[in-house]
């Protein structure tokens, strides 16, 4: 294995309060990192009262910085960056355990560009776009391994607005920059938010390392003392908006996170002329513009975005289906390129990425290529009964069985207009009552959709019941 580069040298700082078999895993799982002998683990003891000052001893690496009071997550972590001595910060929550290549796939990532200011790992449990569904595998060194190893397959790194602080690589500089985590949120929760917009604020980049994994076992500390989690997280939310409902970018983003994307749109605008390196203005102001239906100036947008972070998949996904709403899709098929040079793109975005050409060849009447496209997008979205009503349109002319069968897996999954499309199946069946029955089913359902209400009427002046 190649020396490490002494400019990457690291210290872990992990918080913890209590929970010393948790914290003592944590350890043993850094202690077992692929080529990491100089890492630092800083323990930053909470005012624990268990054994937690005793974890020194497993392992000459380890230091144990006694607090004499709980300094919550954001003051822990403060206080071990101040102790830490290497140029990099790896901080993580004390109930998790690392995969055995994660340091060094963060590193890699993290070295890969040089406006990076802090990467993450994916993980089982953790907020945003780092989630991956592993469930309990990674309790493990095994499990962590075999996981690790079916991340090698996945692109290196993912451009977002937002990281946890389960567990960050950061360089000291970035500390420099925008100075060390916000100790007013407490025991923890949001924190991460706030530190993730003050440098996105400034310009720089956040990544997922999507090749690294850390197993989180979820939120021990708060059950540990007996806190209502929902309660700690929703006074955490609104301290974050009180700190920044009157920044226009911190409007803008409380906005978006209530669902406002005009509100969101509007305080952007504004937010851009303030922090004109702030980037994710584009992102709110191409939402805005997409829900008006002003879908060039979305596209505009978008694209900015992805200039500026080229690896930020809801971007590219977002300008691909804005390219097939104004019928361009030479530039749809030339993002999707793009994103398969190096974009990870989740389940659900490639089920929206095949979905939205299942619909553009539609429209161009060409069915066979829309089946395609849909059967495509229900390999990553088997549940999913719109689709499975798709198909059923693109087969109901030349496959009545086949188009039976899909609506009848669209209703099953809960789409209402598999009802009235089955409707219209059992009407070409010449059995009205049936088709009577799932028309007036549709009408219950939607009760506002004139198609619907045209297929029940016209049913019943042919055949009244």
């Amino acid at each position: 294995m190649a020396p490490i580069d002494p400019a990457m040298r690291c210290s872990a700082v992990i918080p913890c309060h209590n929970g010393v078999d948790l914290t003592a895993a944590c350890i043993e799982s850094l202690l077992r990192l692929d080529g990491r002998p100089d890492l630092e683990i800083l323990v930053v003891d909470n005012a624990s009262e268990d054994g937690t000052k005793d974890l020194g001893d497993l392992s000459p690496r380890v230091r144990v910085l006694r607090q004499e009071r709980n300094l919550g997550f954001a003051g822990g972590v403060n206080a071990g960056v101040r102790a830490a001595t290497a140029p990099h910060l790896l901080i993580l929550n004390n109930d998790t355990q690392a995969a055995p290549s994660m340091l060094s796939e963060l590193t890699r990532a993290l070295a890969s560009h040089p406006d990076l200011a802090a990467v993450a790992p994916v993980a089982n449990d953790v907020r945003g776009e780092a989630q991956m569904p592993f469930g309990n595998i990674g309790r493990d060194a095994t499990g962590r391994g075999r996981i690790a190893a079916a991340l090698a397959e996945h692109p290196p790194l993912q451009d977002v607005d937002y990281l946890s602080g389960l567990c960050l690589l950061v360089p000291r500089a970035t500390f420099e920059l925008v100075g060390l985590f916000d100790e007013r949120f407490g025991f923890g929760n949001f924190e991460d938010d706030d530190f993730s917009l003050r440098l996105r604020l400034r310009g720089k980049r956040l990544g997922i390392a999507r090749r690294a994994y850390l197993h989180h076992e979820g939120h021990a500390t708060f059950r540990a003392m007996g806190l209502d989690l929902g309660a700690e997280i929703d006074a955490r939310r609104q301290q974050f908006a009180a700190k920044w409902r009157h920044d226009p970018a911190g409007a803008a983003v409380l906005a978006a996170l209530r669902g406002d994307v005009q509100a969101a749109g509007a305080a952007a605008e504004v937010a851009r002329r303030r922090w004109p390196q702030w980037i994710d203005a584009e992102w709110h102001l191409a939402r805005a513009a997409a829900a008006r239906g002003q879908h060039h100036l979305a596209i505009t947008h978008f694209e900015a975005l992805l200039r500026a972070n080229p690896r930020h998949s809801s971007a590219a996904t977002e300008a691909l289906v804005q390219r097939l709403a104004v019928d361009d899709e030479g530039g749809a098929v030339r993002l999707l390129e793009h994103m398969r040079d190096g974009c990870y793109l989740s389940p659900e975005q490639m089920a929206r990425i095949f979905t939205r050409f299942g619909l553009h060849y539609r429209d161009r009447g060409d069915r066979a290529t829309a089946l395609e496209q849909f059967r495509a997008a229900l390999e990553f979205e088997p549940t999913n009964g719109e689709l499975h009503n798709w198909i059923g349109v693109c087969t109901l002319d030349d496959d009545l069985d086949a188009a039976q069968r899909a609506f009848t897996m669209a209703v099953e999954r809960g789409c209402a207009l598999g009802h009235t499309n089955l409707g219209i199946v059992f009407h070409r069946r010449g059995d009205l009552a049936r088709a009577a029955h799932h028309f007036t089913c549709a009408a219950a359902e939607l009760p506002d959709d004139p198609i619907v209400a045209a297929n029940l009427s016209a049913l019943r002046e042919l055949a009244p019941v």
